[in-house]
């Protein structure tokens, strides 16, 4: 992840890049951080909402999705360096649609895509069992 200015502070000992996105894909396009390493990552000594705006916004060039949401949001009018968000990969799979299709479900096939999660899962799921289950993930 680089800042605004295209610098990436955040190096490894042996002066390799470690950010979030690269940890994200060699992850397999989930990874958990926290806002404090984002923060030293972006080289910011404090958070606020700036920080969160510049995260939100690297992040998404950087082609990555978080949740939840607000941590990187002006409603998180807290923000701690212990707080934790997942960050995933938005690549078009089963995972990005699934998370897509809670977070912005307008333009989404939302049944198809949660019966695809939940395929050959117990059948007496309904779809807004379904829906709540992933809901719960997201807003943790």
């Amino acid at each position: 992840m680089t800042n605004l200015l295209g610098e990436m502070p955040h190096l490894a000992a042996a002066g390799d890049p470690v950010t979030v996105a690269e940890r994200c894909h060699a992850a397999g396009g989930l990874t958990r951080t926290t806002l404090g390493e984002l923060r030293e990552e972006l080289g910011y000594g404090r958070l606020g909402r700036r920080v969160l705006d510049e995260a939100a916004e690297s992040l998404t060039l950087d082609g990555l999705g978080w949740f939840p949401a607000w941590r990187l949001s002006a409603k998180n009018d807290r923000p701690h360096k212990d707080q934790e968000l997942w960050v995933f990969a938005r690549d078009g799979g089963l995972r990005c649609q699934i998370i897509s299709a809670i977070q912005e479900p307008d333009g989404c096939d939302v049944p198809a895509v949660l019966n695809g999660l939940l395929n050959g899962r117990p059948q007496d799921l309904s779809p807004m069992d379904k829906l709540g289950l992933i809901r719960e993930i997201l807003d943790y």
